[in-house]
């Protein structure tokens, strides 16, 4: 069975690259479109994914013209295309790293259909601050969540 997410330890070296762990590249290689994520890290996607996703975006009928602009300020104007490197680095732009106040250490997290890259601490703080929302909705699930039926 191969897991459709995960996390890894990375870094971002003195040239603004940070290293995509092996196991994800399979799935993310080639050009690639990197911009802000909804919490203080950056998105990176796969070609495919970007243009369905700023689709969905600009579905105007879904939003009000305050969140259509600012969803379009935020995601759509901040991306660029990137492309990983043969030792596996993605290129952040500045512009990036300082939104995802990204230093040296990272946290690659993969979701299903993108990579989140966090700067450490500010990843592990965000987890701890959203603690109580996780442990509420896990007790929601009750004690039959880990056994087989």
């Amino acid at each position: 069975m191969e897991l459709k997410t995960g996390a890894a330890e990375s870094t971002l070296d003195d040239k603004g690259r940070v290293n995509i762990p092996t196991r994800f590249r399979d799935q993310f290689h080639g050009k690639l479109v990197i911009t802000w994520g909804i919490e203080r890290c950056a998105w990176i996607m796969t070609i495919p994914v970007w243009e369905h996703f700023e689709k969905t975006l600009r579905d105007a009928a879904k939003f009000t013209p305050e969140q259509l602009f600012i969803l379009e300020e935020k995601h759509i104007n901040q991306a660029r295309v990137v492309e990983m490197d043969k030792a596996g680095r993605i290129p952040i732009d500045t512009i990036i790293r300082d939104y995802a106040k990204l230093n040296k250490d990272c946290r690659v997290i993969k979701s299903e259909d993108r990579l989140s890259i966090w700067d450490a601490p500010t990843y592990y703080a965000y987890l701890a601050e959203k603690d109580q929302i996780a442990r509420e909705a896990m007790n929601k699930l009750g004690q039959n969540l880990f056994r087989m039926a």
